[in-house]
This record gives structure tokens, C-alpha cells and sequence, in this order.
């Protein structure tokens, strides 16, 4: 059997964003962990996997119609309604089925386990699939398969949970916060969106919500040949040509002639002319409203976005960047993930070109050492690629060797960073900065996670 190792993140937008490691074993075909069950199945052996058989055919369930003892391992066969993990592959309803921990949703296992973290028992859920792309988010699926848009493998991600104590976390407190969106899922009302697609939870069709609520989002754009407009707001009827408002009858007047509508247009057109950008994420921009590819949150226009003023309140906020995507990638290494490594490193390298833009302006006043580590963390980040775990990590040292440096002399943001711990690893002789006292190493992952010792505090 082959070991999988995978990562992925899911955003969308009005969705919240995902993050599973998966760190399991791949059962072969004929034994798949889809929650199939046996039409004359009565009886099966309580252990749902023997990876101790030297058959492939032999490391999966074992099912009876009759009554007996398990031909694997001896123990002897119960009813399938007393097994709890034939309940789950029932609820799942056909679909693919994993576990992993409420606590500590970055462990994803295909079997029954402990939780590596806190040794609790991992919780069944319906195994999700989307495309890894952030851009073909709304390409979801309750089976394996491809990308519709670019033909990409679809990654997996949590889905419902399947055991009956967790299941009221499937349906949302409030179901009616999403009750002005154009559609929704019947199952998971949070789950939303402003055209046709599929539940990130479940994959069920988003339902229109209400025909007052398709047209609330549809009173969002002004028509792009609209010349003419109903004086009365309410309405929201516009038209190219002179003539009546088809809801209330009167006459329509021109755009301009229309305080609201005139109001409207300019604020449109402010809105375009700088487009729209992530607050957290300047590097995201959009043409139009959505939410950022790398944290979910809702674009903004960029005109709303207050620029540094000076090259010291420019520098500082690209370090604040610097400390955000690094501690993405210590997160993901320390979790023996690769995925989303590129893209982090490329916020690494686009930050560090902003702060060497401004290392030149005498009012920086930052010592040369400064300007090599950032140097050096932008040639590090360079040779990220996600496509090895190994090498990313040696790699990673020496980046997080000048990340230590940077912090030296500009220290990220207090409030967005209260506290950064240095941890220092005897194996490989290096430092990683974490912003919380529960020590992760980067460099081992779970083969040697508590590998290392604190030995400063910012």
C-alpha cells in the first residue's frame, strides 16, 4: 500500500475556509473506504481494516450474512447495527468516509484512530472533494473526479459530520443569516452564494432562496447600456430606450436627471476606476467584488485602503506580510502538508520586493544586516516549489534562519502578533518563530513535532 500525504485549502466566497492534513494509508480498490456496504451483509469483524494481512484483498472489512468469527483475525462478528463505523458508511450514504479530530481539524486518517495531538478519538465525516484552485472553489463534488474548468484532480476536504453526537454541528445556530442571499443550500443554510452551485458541506444544489432575494442581488449592477431609469428607487427599472417603468408605470427619466441613479453611477465608476483589493493582501486585486484567493475575507475597494505614509509605515506593514505567509508555510511543514507552498512563497517574494523598494529612502534608517536577511528570505522563498516536502524543508531552514533576522530589527506588528516564540531544533541547528507556545517543528513535522526547545521570546 502506498502513503498518501495531502493538504488542502478551499475558499469561497461567504464560505468559511478549510484546512485537512491527510497522513494515511491508500486501501487498494477492492477494499475502498467508500461507505459501500454488501447487499447481503449481516454480521461484519468490529475491526473495519486488518493492515496486518499480507493480502491486499484481506486489509479491508470483513463481511457475513451469517454468524460467526472473522477468517482474518479470530474476533468474532457482530450485528452491522452495533458497529459504529458501519453507521457512519450508512449515513455517509455511499460516499467516501475519513476521520479526524473536532479539536484538531488538520488531521485527516482513512481508518478509526487516536488523534495524534490530544489522543482523543477521531470523528467520521463525509469526505468532500473541490478543485485546488481557489478560482474553481465552486467545483464541488461528493465524488473523486476532475476539475470541470482546467482538469485538475479534485483534492478532498471535510464535509459532514457522520457520528450522531457530532452531527447538530452540521446545521448552522442561525439559519436565516444567509436569507438575503440569491441561493442556499436546504441542508446548510450558511452556505451561500449569488449564482447556481454546490454545498461546500454536502454538494446539494444551491436553491434560490427567495425571488426577492435573486432580485436583491440583482439590484446590485446598474445595466452597462442604461440611459434611462425609474425615478422611484424601489423599482430598480432601467432601460436604453425613453419609456415606462414596466412596475409601477411611470415615466423613466434620464440617468443623469435622477439624483440616485446619477449618485449611483459615480460611485460605480469610483469603484471600477481603482478596483477592488484585499485589506490583509494588497497583492490581490479584482475588477470587481469577491474575496481574497488566500484568506476569504470580502474585497474592498482600493481607494478605502489607507496607504503608508513614508518608507519606515511602508516597510513595516510588507514585514507584517512576511510574518503572515511564513507562518503559513511553518504551519503547513510542521503539519507535513506542501500544499498552498507556492503561493505562500510568492507572498514571501512580492513582499520582500516592496520592502527592498524602500530600503534606499534615507528615512528607512535600517542597518545593511536588515537588508540581507530580507534578501536572503526573498532567494529562499524562490526555491519553494511544493512539490517536495524533503527539500522544502532544508530549504525552509535557512529561510526562517533570515525570517529571525528581519524580526531583529523590525518587529512585526504587536497587535497582530502579541507574542513571537523562537524555538531553537538540535537536529538540523536551526531556529523557527511561531506565534503560539505549543511547540510545532517545521522541519520534522509529526515524525519529531515536540523536537526542540524555546529560546526567546519577542
Amino acid at each position: 500500500m502506498r502513503s498518501t500525504i495531502a493538504t488542502i485549502v478551499i475558499t469561497l466566497a461567504g464560505f468559511s475556509t478549510l484546512a485537512l492534513v491527510a497522513h494515511a494509508q491508500t486501501a487498494p480498490a477492492s477494499q475502498s473506504n467508500a461507505s459501500r456496504l454488501p447487499d447481503d451483509a449481516r454480521f461484519a469483524c468490529p475491526m473495519e481494516t486488518h493492515p496486518d494481512e499480507a493480502d491486499p484483498a484481506r486489509q479491508g472489512a470483513y463481511f457475513s450474512p451469517d454468524d460467526g468469527k472473522c477468517p482474518w483475525c479470530g474476533m468474532k462478528l457482530k450485528p452491522l447495527d452495533e458497529l459504529d463505523w458501519v453507521r457512519a458508511r450508512r449515513a455517509a450514504g455511499g460516499a467516501d468516509i475519513a476521520y479526524t479530530c473536532p479539536e484538531h481539524q488538520h488531521v485527516f486518517s482513512k481508518t478509526q484512530a487516536d488523534c495524534p495531538r490530544c489522543g482523543r478519538k477521531l470523528e467520521p465525516f463525509k469526505v468532500m472533494y473541490t478543485c485546488p484552485n481557489p478560482r474553481h472553489a465552486h467545483q464541488i463534488s461528493a465524488r473523486p473526479g476532475t476539475c470541470a474548468d482546467c482538469g485538475r484532480k479534485l483534492t478532498p476536504y471535510r464535509g459532514v459530520w457522520l457520528a450522531p453526537e457530532m452531527a447538530e454541528r452540521n446545521v448552522p445556530s442561525n439559519p436565516e443569516v444567509a436569507e438575503s442571499a440569491a441561493y442556499r443550500c436546504p441542508v446548510h443554510p450558511l452556505a451561500h452564494s449569488d449564482r447556481p452551485g454546490k454545498c461546500p458541506t454536502c454538494a446539494a444544489d444551491l436553491a434560490p432562496a427567495s425571488a426577492s432575494a435573486v432580485a436583491q442581488q440583482t439590484k446590485k449592477m446598474i445595466p452597462a447600456d442604461a440611459k434611462y431609469v425609474c425615478p422611484m428607487e424601489e423599482c430598480w427599472q432601467f432601460a436604453a430606450e425613453p419609456g415606462k417603468c414596466p412596475t409601477c408605470g411611470m415615466n423613466l427619466k434620464p440617468i443623469d436627471a435622477t439624483s440616485w441613479a446619477k449618485d449611483k453611477v459615480a460611485e460605480d465608476s469610483g469603484a471600477s476606476a481603482g478596483g477592488f483589493v484585499c485589506p490583509m493582501h494588497p497583492t490581490v486585486t479584482s475588477p470587481q467584488r469577491g474575496a481574497c484567493s488566500i484568506c476569504a475575507m470580502q474585497l474592498v475597494e482600493a481607494r478605502s485602503v489607507p496607504k503608508p505614509a513614508g518608507a519606515p509605515a511602508a516597510i513595516a506593514v510588507q514585514v507584517d506580510y512576511l510574518m503572515e505567509h511564513y507562518l503559513a508555510l511553518q504551519k503547513r511543514f510542521a503539519s507535513d502538508s506542501t500544499k498552498e507552498v507556492a503561493l505562500h512563497a510568492l507572498g514571501l517574494v512580492g513582499a520582500a520586493d516592496e520592502i527592498l523598494k524602500n530600503l534606499d529612502d534615507p528615512a528607512s534608517k535600517l542597518p545593511a544586516k536588515f537588508g540581507e536577511s530580507v534578501r536572503t528570505v526573498r532567494t529562499a522563498a524562490l526555491r519553494l516549489s511544493g512539490r517536495s516536502l524533503d527539500d522544502d524543508r532544508v530549504t525552509f531552514v535557512g529561510l526562517s534562519d533570515a525570517m529571525a533576522g528581519v524580526v531583529d530589527h523590525v518587529r512585526p506588528s504587536k497587535q497582530q502578533y502579541p507574542t513571537i516564540y523562537i524555538f531553537h531544533c538540535p537536529m538540523t541547528k536551526g531556529d523557527w518563530l511561531q506565534t503560539t507556545d505549543e511547540m510545532a517543528n517545521p522541519f520534522y513535522g509529526f515524525k519529531m513535532l515536540k523536537c526542540g526547545e524555546p529560546t526567546g521570546v519577542k
